[in-house]
């Protein structure tokens, strides 16, 4: 009889974390052979002028630390630069510390993926420039991290 309330009270609250989680808004999402992009909202602080803005970051996935060149955002078919070389030298300070680019205004008060359609990533690899394209999409969250 009690396995039958622990089982009950348990599927109970799994349901109700899955049902928490997908009502969620959904993120941003992309992943291609070398890189991974996530934009979330976030929750409004006391710096924030938007109650839910928008952050993100670029992942590499790749073994060695890249050295990367250029971001660009494709907007309406067109290639706008986002940062620079200059901008992402690995510092503590800086939105890159050798693995993530992190970026903060981007999609600030949300994202228009009907304006950015994909990230185009430059970087350099064994003496040779390379980039990658990935186009952007909405992906539900099945779970989110507990409250705890």
């Amino acid at each position: 009889m009690m396995r039958k309330y622990i089982l009950l009270i348990g599927a109970l609250l799994l349901g109700s974390w899955i049902t928490f989680s997908l009502l969620q808004p959904a993120t941003v999402y992309s992943k291609g052979e070398y890189w991974k992009v996530v934009y979330k909202p976030r929750g409004g602080g006391v710096t924030d002028s938007v109650g839910h803005p928008w952050s993100g970051y670029i992942k590499w996935r790749g073994l060695m630390e890249p050295k990367v060149l250029q971001v660009d955002l494709v907007m309406d078919g067109e290639l706008v630069n986002l940062f620079e070389e200059r901008d992402l030298k690995k510092n503590k300070d800086a939105n890159f510390d050798g693995r993530t680019i992190y970026d903060s205004m981007t999609f600030y008060d949300g994202p228009e993926l009907g304006s950015v359609q994909a990230i185009k990533i430059t970087w350099e690899k064994d003496g040779e420039v390379v980039s990658e394209l990935l186009y952007l999409k909405w992906k539900r969250r099945m779970f989110v991290k507990p409250l705890i």
